[in-house]
């Protein structure tokens, strides 16, 4: 899997080192007399934007970018990240994709910039020339506030990340860094037209965006691989490219062996005759990987949302593959990140997850969200791109993840629909019911009902799921029944992991000696029976053992 970058900007020089082997994906670095131009990733529109010409991509890219400038980034889809050196106006552009899940960070110290795409090896870089690290308080208390960090924070002070739609363009003469913005989401007007024609508008872009990634796989001459579960987000984008004719390889699921989203699954797989791997999360053994999980979040959110993914990659047995097709983020833009059914600007719902420390950078929060105008653009880019990319990174060594509900033109229609018709996900509910009607055969693991009415989905969550839960949690006292992956019964239930997570906090809460609040925080937090709460600790624990 690709390795990514860094670049290293004093004394007018600029040094670029690419750590990926050219050819692999749509990886590409290309210098000539005038512009050098690396990109690493997967272009998903490549061949759209190749189309009658003889030109390479390589070619492409730099003709582009002298024409265009940094306009080049606008007519680029995918899971990607690079750098451009414009050697004759003698600047630097770094950038990341729409999303950030291909992500970039930097730092200038004493008039150097260093930047790379990955913060463990940038750590080392800055400590490797004679720079010291210190931890961004307010960054460390976000994680434990929200459970990830927002914007463009990092664990370390005066570090930052490139944001979502940005790229910094830096004058190496001047060694200024300014960042500007290549697709803006928060001017987005509401959609014109009728509802019905934003159904079909719908159905025709999320059919272009599964398109392009499993064309892909023919182009790699690699097999599809595809997440399933009980949601809705994978079975659509699943079941609209068996819709287009393209062979699914393999239907992958993980979860607590006899949970519904093995169930759904796994009857959605046969029938429709797909080759099917279950990988069960039953023991809870892969709770151990702290530290790994830690390096792959690069600290800048809570390890154990992708721990179990680390695990399911580590057992996976399919192979021949070089993307994983999922369905990040659909629930979220069709409606989860609508609190009501009207436009309003954000507030603390669905970012909270410690209201303790809340007070602890309630300023700054709310410093951060009076920049937004609208509540779902702000959970959009501050959970969405900066809390679920954990998965995204988690798989990366060997595929790239990438869902239909991201490309640009899906997240500007999604964005466009009126807050009452997405709220509750109805707006969701009606183009599956006209577009992929098969969806609706099958139970949907939010409200354990079928999605095949508006009505269901409120009375499903309050009384069926919730009573489900109910019944499991309380009466059967069987909470592994009760979850896709029931950490905190792993934790209660295996004192080889409670002794394991004693040990590591024993051993590394010694690293906070010289923040005292930190640390008596850290110590009550870890004191407590949530397992939640003692990741949280543990996470900080781990934060400073890699950085620190």
């Amino acid at each position: 899997m690709t390795k990514g970058f860094s670049v290293f900007i004093h004394d007018n020089q600029v040094q670029i080192s690419n750590n990926f082997e050219q050819g692999t994906y749509d990886s590409v670095f290309v210098e000539t007399p005038t512009v050098s131009v690396l990109i690493e990733g997967i272009i998903l529109n490549k061949k759209d934007l190749l189309k009658n010409s003889s030109i390479s991509f390589q070619e492409y890219l730099v003709d582009n970018y002298l024409k265009n400038d940094w306009r080049v980034l606008q007519q680029l889809e995918g899971e990607f990240r690079g750098c451009i050196w414009d050697k004759q106006k003698k600047k630097v552009l770094i950038f990341t994709n729409p999303t950030s899940t291909q992500r970039v960070f930097y730092t200038k110290i004493d008039h150097k910039i260093f930047a790379d795409s990955d913060l463990v090896r940038l750590s080392r870089t800055i400590k490797e020339n004679s720079y010291s690290l210190s931890p961004d308080m307010t960054s460390i208390y976000q994680l434990l506030a929200i459970g990830n960090l927002l914007e463009n924070r990092t664990p370390i002070e005066n570090v930052y990340k490139v944001v979502d739609s940005h790229f910094l363009e830096i004058d190496c003469e001047e060694r200024i860094i300014t960042e500007k913005e290549y697709f803006n989401i928060s001017g987005i007007e509401y959609y014109n037209k009728k509802k019905e024609n934003a159904v079909d508008d719908i159905h025709e872009i999320f059919t272009e965006a599964v398109k392009w990634e499993y064309e892909k796989d023919l182009e790699f001459n690699t097999s599809s691989l595809a997440f399933l579960s009980g949601g809705l987000d994978s079975r659509m984008a699943m079941l609209y490219a068996i819709q287009n004719k393209f062979d699914i390889g393999c239907a992958l699921c993980f979860s607590h062996s006899g949970y519904f989203d093995e169930k759904i699954s796994r009857k959605i797989a046969e029938d429709y005759q797909l080759h099917y791997e279950f990988i069960p999360l039953d023991n809870g053994s892969f709770l151990k990987k702290i530290d790994q999980l830690t390096k792959i979040s690069e600290g800048t959110s809570l390890y154990s949302g992708g721990i179990h993914v680390q695990y399911a990659l580590d057992k996976l047995a399919f192979q021949n593959f070089s993307i994983f097709h999922g369905g990040q983020i659909g629930d979220g833009i069709l409606g989860g990140f609508n609190s009501e059914p009207m436009r309003k600007p954000p507030s603390e719902y669905k970012i909270i997850v410690n209201q303790d420390f809340l007070p602890k950078i309630q300023s700054d929060l709310k410093s951060i969200m009076s920049n937004y105008e609208r509540e779902e653009v702000f959970l959009l880019q501050n959970l969405a791109y900066n809390r679920t990319v954990l998965g995204v990174q988690t798989l990366q060594p060997r595929g790239y993840l990438i869902s239909p509900f991201m490309t640009k033109d899906f997240i500007k229609l999604s964005l466009s629909l009126p807050e009452e018709w997405k709220f509750k996900h109805k707006f969701y509910l009606e183009w599956l019911s006209k577009h992929c009607k098969e969806a609706e055969k099958y139970t949907w693991e939010r409200t354990l009902m079928k999605p095949n009415a508006y009505w269901k989905v409120g009375f499903g969550e309050k009384y069926i799921k919730n009573g489900y839960l109910f019944f499991y949690n309380k009466i059967l006292k069987s909470p592994e029944k009760a979850s896709m992956y029931p950490y905190q019964y792993y934790f209660d239930s295996t004192p080889e992991i409670q002794q394991y997570y004693q040990i590591y906090f024993n051993e590394n809460i010694g690293r906070l000696e010289a923040y005292p609040e930190l640390r008596d925080d850290v110590i009550q937090l870890f004191a407590q029976k949530s397992f939640y709460h003692k990741c949280q600790a543990i996470n900080i624990l781990s934060i400073f053992k890699l950085y620190f």
